[in-house]
């Protein structure tokens, strides 16, 4: 008997701490970080602010784990893209920054908190290593480029900074609530293959470039 109260109370646990982090998240979403504090959180997930930080130690413990979770899929998304056998690498690619883009401009005020809103140095380290997630998995479809000859770039490392960079820094003011730009889909989409076009010229082959 002992075991089964132990196994539900793990179980109850886990429900509140998922609870916790999905109420930030829907927080972060509607409002930005700012919106984001351990009693409205708490609120949503239906605990104590005293429970929140039973499971973290502060706000930004909670704000470290649902960027850490966001990013985490979107990797899982562009991993399954690399690995796919019915693409080229210039497919790949292309495919790779137009999903990132196009899902960062789906939701908007998330994308732009988690990203770029100004937050504690603690927060910014995980946006930091979070970039470095996403420069492993675009290296993986540029190194494949390069060895079957459709990339002609020097430095795999600078390249795969230099289209992580653009994919992310680009959307700064189409995300950016301040600005209260609107697009409908047809710019949306526009914009997005603009992007993901930038990124696939800059490392083709110079000749096959200016074609």
């Amino acid at each position: 008997m002992s075991y089964k109260r132990s196994s539900l109370m793990q179980e109850r646990m886990e429900q509140n701490r998922a609870a916790i982090l999905q109420s930030a998240r829907e927080l972060i979403a509607q409002g930005g970080l700012k919106d984001a504090q351990i009693q409205p959180i708490a609120e949503r997930a239906g605990v104590s602010s005293g429970l929140v930080y039973r499971y973290f130690e502060n706000k930004s413990q909670v704000l470290i784990e649902v960027l850490s979770a966001a990013i985490l899929y979107e990797i899982e998304i562009l991993d399954s893209i690399a690995k796919r056998q019915d693409l080229t690498a210039r497919q790949k690619l292309h495919k790779a920054v137009t999903t990132f883009v196009k899902r960062a401009l789906n939701s908007p005020q998330l994308a732009y908190s988690l990203m770029f809103e100004p937050i504690d140095p603690s927060v910014e380290h995980e946006r930091f290593r979070s970039k470095q997630l996403l420069k492993q998995s675009i290296k993986e479809i540029l190194a494949e480029g390069k060895i079957n000859g459709e990339f002609g770039f020097e430095d795999l490392n600078t390249a795969a900074l230099c289209v992580v960079g653009t994919m992310t820094f680009v959307v700064i003011e189409p995300l950016n609530p301040s600005r209260n730009m609107l697009f409908d889909q047809n710019y949306k989409d526009y914009f997005v293959k603009q992007i993901a076009d930038f990124c696939l010229n800059a490392v083709m082959l110079e000749e096959e470039s200016r074609v």
